[in-house]
């Protein structure tokens, strides 16, 4: 019995979870309430405090389980394991491709970019934000550091402005991609660009 109460109280959690994900992608996070995701999750409000303490906690959950699911945690970006700039490239087209087979993964972005009004209560989001991108920033500043020690990195680059170059760039072609993605292919099209763009920084082994 109490295996099954259980399983009962994580299907209940990821009801309350997807019906977040509905209602923040087609409302934003600001214009959704609780009381919202409970209707649609079909559960009430006590249920939702059950399981979360407020809105932000099931926004932080929501993000941690979208993440982990698409596998592009800073932890699995194994940029310990670049060798040489193809290397690089390869770690950044694999993390590209997940915005084009996982459509969730890709509306959570877009949820969080464009329809999160940040006030102070969002606060721990931001600085998860913050936390993870220095984090990336830190590890592609060792992996451009370590490339030059070896001598597949130009000597005049700086490995922190390299880094901060790949992100700028990542990013912002992103962010281009999600507002039309039927403007071009995101990974056939990144593929040349960022091919030139390394290929600036250095020469393949």
């Amino acid at each position: 019995m109490a295996r099954k109460t259980k399983e009962d109280a994580e299907k209940t959690r990821q009801n309350i979870l997807s019906a977040a994900f509905e209602l923040f992608s087609s409302r934003g996070y600001t214009r959704t309430t609780l009381s919202e995701i409970a209707s649609l999750a079909g559960v009430t409000r006590g249920a939702v405090y059950w399981h979360f303490r407020d809105k932000v906690d099931l926004f932080m959950a929501l993000w941690k389980e979208i993440h982990a699911s698409a596998g592009v945690q800073p932890e699995d970006l194994r940029l310990d394991l670049v060798e040489s700039l193809e290397d690089c490239k390869q770690e950044i087209m694999k993390y590209l491709e997940h915005f084009e087979i996982n459509d969730r993964y890709a509306v959570f972005w877009d949820i969080v970019r464009h329809r999160t009004e940040y006030t102070e209560e969002l606060e721990p989001v931001m600085e998860r934000q913050r936390t993870e991108q220095k984090d990336i920033l830190n590890r592609m500043t060792l992996m451009f550091a370590r490339l030059k020690s070896r001598g597949r990195l130009r000597a005049d680059v700086d490995p922190a402005h390299a880094a901060l170059s790949i992100a700028a760039f990542v990013t912002g072609i992103i962010e281009i991609w999600i507002r039309d993605r039927e403007a071009f292919p995101l990974s056939q099209t990144v593929f040349h660009m960022i091919d030139h763009l390394l290929r600036g920084m250095g020469t393949y082994e």
